[in-house]
Parts: structure tokens; C-alpha cells; sequence
């Protein structure tokens, strides 16, 4: 069934009494949205959108001044309200695709009218205004493709800003932390949730990676993520939260095993140290408490990925211990709750492990080829053991559910 035509047929059945919201919300429920076409037509505006950006840049030259404004408005009203009337009186997925095609406009409208005047930029503000009109769009219509694409924008534009201008921009980081977290908090969709989070996460490595003494201030932005998933209430925004905060810190953790090499591989002054541990101590005290409180002693284990393994000697080999320790909690826990997703997530993160411990302490003394035989022999031994563990406790699991 066409589920654009259900929204609007059941809305006038609630506004003529015949059915009341919740039962409008039920009757919705029992016919899903078709993905795959939303993504299509997605995906064809983005296009359109681009298409739009590079013909005119590439012909930019050979318009005159007059019909260049002429051409930006004229096709960003255009698809505005084109947008906006076949959104409100036939298709929303098609009318918010269209609208979409007119925000790429608009920010090529930015660029391309800076570079008529002779306007020279020196800090990403063309995708601030970008990023301010996207929101805006989402704001107003309150729909996901929306919510993706402004997020997009402004993740580009603080890349852009770290590439170009070699800064980080705090307006769109503000407009990310206060405006799109606002949504997220309030709607608790998984989809804004992950969005949200993996821009938080590459907007802190832009921050972190820009100045030398801010490069460590990344386990704090992840102790907050982290710290986060324990304390909100929505699985919608814990799930996306805790997956991403422990993903980047075991890929960190990886990091720091290649370039530490037994020594300090960073040295600031006393107060950049200071000011950081305070910071830290704070954030991981709280989630130890948190932890405690709740009696969640089995996940205590996930703490050590955040521990700032740049200030200990020797911190290669404590990072490749958090990942043993990290690994080994989260099987065992999943062997004790009987969760197969957990015993999955545990058994690969093991492996990786393993591998990585075992390229970093075997590569610069075994022959290459001998390197090679023995890591594979490795991981299909620990394959074959955990493998026979899964079905030993699976074994298990359907005797007791027999008797």
C-alpha cells in the first residue's frame, strides 16, 4: 500500500473523529515504509544537487554577472517551492527530495556568489550558512533525509575548514553539540542518534589532531559519549552511542600500538598535563561510580580502553593489554548472559586483538614467509576453540531449555 497516501487518508480519518492518534500511529505501523525508494530518490537529488553545483562552476566564466544571480534564484526558489507543494498536496518523500536539490543550490549560490564579487574567504563560514539553512529545512519539515543531509554539510564543513584553513570551526561545532543534539535527544531515533554521534566523533579528531596539545583531549570527548550511553534512558540513543564511543577507542587503541614505541610520545607543559588528568579523572570516576551503582561489575572491563595509555612508558604494550581485556570481558560476558551478538562482537574483537599483537611482536624477527604460516595456523586454531565454545554452550543452552 502506498504509504504516502495511507499518512494523508488517516489524517483526515483523525480529524473527523473516526479514529483517534494512537490508532492513526497502529494502522501506520502495520504497513512499513519502503526504504529502498527513499534512498533512490535520495540519492538521485544528491546527484542532481552535485550535477547543478559543477555545471555552473564549470560555466561560471562565461555567464554574465546579471543572469549568474538570476540563474541561483531562480532554480533554488524554484525547487523551494516546487518542493513544498508536492511535499504538502501529493508525495513527502519526492517533495523533501526536491527541497533537498534546492539547499545544494543554495550552497553553491554561497561559493559561487563570493567568488562574483571577488569575496575571499578565511574561515569555512560559506558552510556555516549552509549548514544553518539545512537545519532550518529540518527544523521546519522534521524529516530523517533532511536531518542527514544538513549533518552532512556541516561534518564536510568542518573537514573543509581543518583542510583548507587549517583551524576548527566552533560555530559548527556548537550548531552540531546544541542544535542537531537537540533533535536527537527529543526524537531518539536510532538513525539520528548514529548520525549525530559519528560527526561528534570525526568533529573531535579534527579538534584533537589540529594542535599538538589538544591531541589528547580525544578520550575525554569519548568518556563523554561513553558516559552518555550509560545515562540515557532511550535504547535508541544508548545502542548508537556506546557502538561508536568503544569503536573508536578500540581503533585508538590499535593506533597507539604502532606509533608508541616503549617511551613518552608526547611531552607539553605541566599545566596542559594538569588541566587534562583533572578532566579525565572526573569523567572516569563518574562512570566507575555509575557502574558500581548499578552492579554492572561484568562491564567493568570496557573502562581500560580509555585509560591515557600516551602518558605511560612501555604504552604500546598497555594499549595491546586494554584490547586483550576489552575482548576477553566482552566474550566471557557474553558466554555469562548468553548473548550471541555480545559472543560475536567479543570473539571478533579477540582476533583483532591477537592479530595486531601478534604483527606488532612477531613481524621484525620472523622470516616473512614463517610470519605468514604460523598467524594463519593462529587465528584458525583460536577460531576452532572459540567455535567449539559457542556450540559447546549452545548445546547446553537447548538441554536446559528441554527439561
Amino acid at each position: 500500500m502506498n504509504q504516502e497516501l495511507l499518512k494523508k487518508e488517516s489524517r483526515k480519518w483523525v480529524q473527523e473523529g473516526i479514529i483517534t492518534e494512537e490508532q492513526k500511529d497502529k494502522i501506520l505501523g502495520l504497513y512499513p515504509k519502503r526504504n529502498g525508494r527513499v534512498l533512490l530518490l535520495l540519492f538521485a537529488s544528491l546527484f542532481i544537487g552535485l550535477g547543478f553545483l559543477t555545471f555552473i562552476a564549470s560555466n561560471w566564466s562565461l555567464i554574465p554577472d546579471l543572469a549568474k544571480m538570476t540563474i541561483i534564484l531562480f532554480f533554488m526558489l524554484g525547487f523551494y517551492l516546487i518542493g513544498e507543494h508536492v511535499y504538502r498536496n501529493r508525495t513527502e518523500t519526492v517533495g523533501i527530495c526536491l527541497i533537498i536539490i534546492g539547499l545544494f543550490v543554495f550552497g553553491a549560490g554561497i561559493f559561487l556568489t563570493g567568488q562574483l564579487y571577488n569575496y575571499m574567504y578565511f574561515a569555512a563560514t560559506p558552510f556555516v550558512i549552509w549548514s544553518v539553512a539545512g537545519f532550518c529545512l529540518f527544523a521546519i519539515y522534521q524529516r530523517a533525509p533532511l536531518f542527514a543531509v544538513a549533518i552532512f554539510i556541516t561534518t564536510v564543513g568542518q573537514l573543509y575548514s581543518a583542510a583548507v584553513y587549517s583551524s576548527f570551526n566552533y560555530w559548527l561545532f556548537l550548531l552540531l553539540v546544541f542544535a542537531f543534539g537537540h533533535f536527537t535527544y527529543h526524537h531518539a531515533r536510532y538513525l539520528y542518534s548514529y548520525l549525530f554521534v559519528t560527526s561528534f566523533m570525526i568533529q573531535s579528531l579534527v579538534f584533537t589532531f589540529l594542535e599538538r596539545f589538544e591531541y589528547i583531549w580525544f578520550v575525554c570527548f569519548m568518556l563523554v559519549i561513553y558516559f552518555l550511553s550509560r545515562v540515557a534512558n532511550e535504547q535508541s540513543i544508548k545502542i548508537p552511542f556506546y557502538r561508536i564511543g568503544v569503536l573508536s577507542m578500540f581503533v585508538w587503541n590499535i593506533f597507539h600500538i604502532f606509533i608508541l614505541n616503549g617511551t613518552y610520545f608526547l611531552s607539553w607543559e605541566m599545566e596542559y598535563n594538569f588541566v587534562f588528568l583533572v578532566v579525565w579523572f572526573v569523567l572516569f570516576g563518574l562512570i566507575l561510580v555509575e557502574k558500581i551503582w548499578r552492579k554492572s561489575y561484568e562491564q567493568l572491563t570496557e573502562v581500560v580502553l580509555f585509560l591515557p595509555i600516551f602518558y605511560f612508558p612501555f604504552g604500546d604494550m598497555i594499549a595491546m593489554l586494554a584490547l586483550f581485556i576489552f575482548s576477553l570481558g566482552l566474550l566471557l560476558n557474553g558466554y555469562q548472559v548468553v548473548d550471541t551478538k555480545r559472543i560475536y562482537h567479543g570473539t571478533f574483537a579477540f582476533l583483532i586483538s591477537t592479530f595486531i599483537a601478534y604483527v606488532q611482536l612477531a613481524w621484525a624477527f620472523l622470516n616473512k614467509s614463517l610470519f605468514f604460516f604460523i598467524g594463519g595456523i593462529l587465528l584458525f586454531t583460536l577460531s576452532y576453540l572459540l567455535e567449539r565454545k559457542r556450540r559447546q554452550m549452545k548445546s547446553e543452552n537447548k538441554e536446559e531449555t528441554t527439561r
